[in-house]
Formats: structure tokens, sequence, C-alpha cells
């Protein structure tokens, strides 16, 4: 009987143990997205000045201001739209001569907007209008519109993105934000953080397009 309430008492002390540790690691993730959110007004200064750094070269098209804000390490990643699903490819630079896709030009971009940080707006089909317009940024939720079309690419080809490769993909959307400027041609974005730093590192050049 002794022998038991020993078996018992260590097997308590390994699953409070472990609990421990579980809510230590849980809160660790949550801390490290929390903690991508800007709150202090140099952080704020911070990407503010890349999200519109990054307008501003896109308006005029300069290759070398676009470029300047996206890191070697994370690429561009550019969403598109070939048939009825969207799909992205990754490169490492915007040229504006060369879009991608090949056969979709980078259209003027006009925006009259300041900066604000609210929900996003959203573009209807149906009206093929946005609900609101502006030039904004929602630091409340962090896009995972690469995840969700990486998910569903490997249902239809299992061998499409490794367990790796998809949790990379959720772990650098868990770090950034999604912007969109509601011009007559939108412009659709995502910064991310890394390395202290604020980085362009997703085009969408698929939202509001309503051709499928």
């Amino acid at each position: 009987m002794r022998r038991l309430y020993i078996i018992l008492f260590v097997t308590a002390i390994i699953f409070t143990a472990c609990n421990q540790g579980n809510k230590q690691n849980q809160k660790s993730t949550s801390d490290t997205t929390a903690n991508v959110v800007p709150s202090t007004p140099q952080e704020i200064q911070s990407i503010s000045e890349v999200i519109t750094r990054f307008v501003r070269g896109y308006a005029s098209k300069d290759n070398s201001k676009v470029n300047q804000l996206i890191h070697p390490d994370l690429g561009l990643t550019v969403i598109y739209r070939p048939g009825a699903m969207d799909t992205f490819v990754k490169t490492d630079s915007i040229d504006f001569n060369s879009p991608v896709p090949d056969y979709y030009a980078y259209p003027e971009l006009e925006n009259e907007y300041a900066l604000t940080f609210e929900k996003l707006p959203v573009f209807s089909c149906d009206t093929e209008k946005w609900d609101k317009q502006g030039f904004i940024c929602d630091t409340t939720a962090h896009p995972q519109q690469l995840t969700q079309i990486a998910l569903f690419e490997n249902e239809f080809n299992d061998a499409a993105y490794s367990k790796e490769t998809l949790e990379e993909i959720k772990k650098n959307g868990n770090a950034s934000f999604r912007v969109i400027v509601t011009s007559e041609e939108p412009l659709v974005f995502h910064v991310q953080s890394y390395q202290g730093k604020w980085y362009v590192t997703v085009l969408d050049r698929a939202y509001a397009g309503c051709d499928a």
C-alpha cells in the first residue's frame, strides 16, 4: 500500500510539472505574438514609416525604394489568382517592368489618404465597393491568407507544403499585419516584424478581384 501511495504521489508531481510547462509554453507563444503589436510612440513611428515609404515607392514605381523594405531572408510573397482560386509565389524583389504574374502589370496607384490604424475595409463583389475608404493598417489581427491558401492546396496535393513549411508560414503571419489602400486600383500588402525592424513581406494582388 505504501508503495502505491508513493507511485501516485510521483505521478501527481510529474503531471503538475507537465501542466506548468505547457502553461509556460503557451504563455511564451502568446507573449511572442503580443510583443509584435506596436505600443510605444517609437514602435508606431517605425511601422508607420515602413508602410508609408512602401506606398510612396509603389505609387512612383521606384524599384529601389520598395526593395529597400524587403529583407533578403524573408523575400516577397505575391498572392495572385490565375483561375478560380488564389495561389502565391515567392520572389526576392519587385521589378515594376517585370510584374508577378507576368500577365498582370502593376497598375497606377493614387493615394489621397493618411495612414490610420483600425479595422480593415472589406470589398464586396456584389456591389463592387468597399465598406469604407482609407489607407489602413489593422494591428488587432494577424493575416493568415498564406496559411489558408497552402492548406487548401494541400487538400489536392499532399506534397505541396510540408508540415515544417506550414508552421513557418503561420509563424510569419503571426508576426505580420495587413495594410489596404482603397484606391481605384487597390494596394494590399503585409508588413512583418523581423529582428526588431519592419519589412514588407506579402503583396496581395488577388484581393478585391472579382473576375473568377
